[in-house]
């Protein structure tokens, strides 16, 4: 395949990419094998730096969260530029869940429900960023090498100041 089709789930993604605001540092996306979206790949959270960072500091208990805060801390100090955390099965209802693409398994079996991409790569996400990320999920996880990533439902700049504006505006 040389090419994978990409939803980006939120307009904040956008309204970063039109400079309405700062580019977004969490985003997920949906990836595809066909415009129509029809054949669904994967879907994966993409969370740049500051994101972690913020996590960190006003979100994560490092009591309750140890775990994840932990692991979370390793790699912001550490030398990795990309790493995994991973969601697995909770519960029987959880287990039908697992993706269908390889991921590593736990000490039970199980592939995750949900896989985050932690990267150092950006400060921020855009088109370029996206493109990159996807090309190393797409050999890591799916093993392919593409050599094209389309973005599907680009909005025009219209449209996303205008969801801009009925979104935020009012808090600003």
């Amino acid at each position: 395949m040389d090419t994978i089709y990409v939803h980006v789930r939120h307009w904040l993604f956008w309204y970063g990419v039109y400079g309405l605001c700062a580019k977004s540092c969490n985003d997920e996306v949906t990836l595809y094998s066909d415009k129509d979206k029809t054949k669904f790949l994967g879907h994966f959270d993409l969370l740049a730096e500051p994101c972690l960072i913020y996590s960190l500091n006003n979100e994560l208990d490092k009591v309750e969260d140890k775990e994840y805060f932990d692991e979370m801390e390793e790699f912001l100090s550490g030398n990795k530029d990309i790493s995994y955390s991973y969601i697995y099965p909770r519960d029987n209802r959880d287990i039908s869940s697992q993706v269908d693409h390889y991921a590593p398994l736990n000490d039970k079996g199980h592939k995750p429900i949900y896989i985050y991409m932690w990267s150092k790569l950006s400060k921020g996400w855009d088109v370029n960023e996206i493109e990159k990320s996807v090309k190393i999920l797409a050999s890591y996880f799916l093993h392919m090498n593409i050599d094209r990533v389309e973005i599907l439902e680009i909005p025009t700049y219209e449209e996303t100041k205008l969801s801009y504006e009925e979104d935020y505006a009012p808090y600003i």
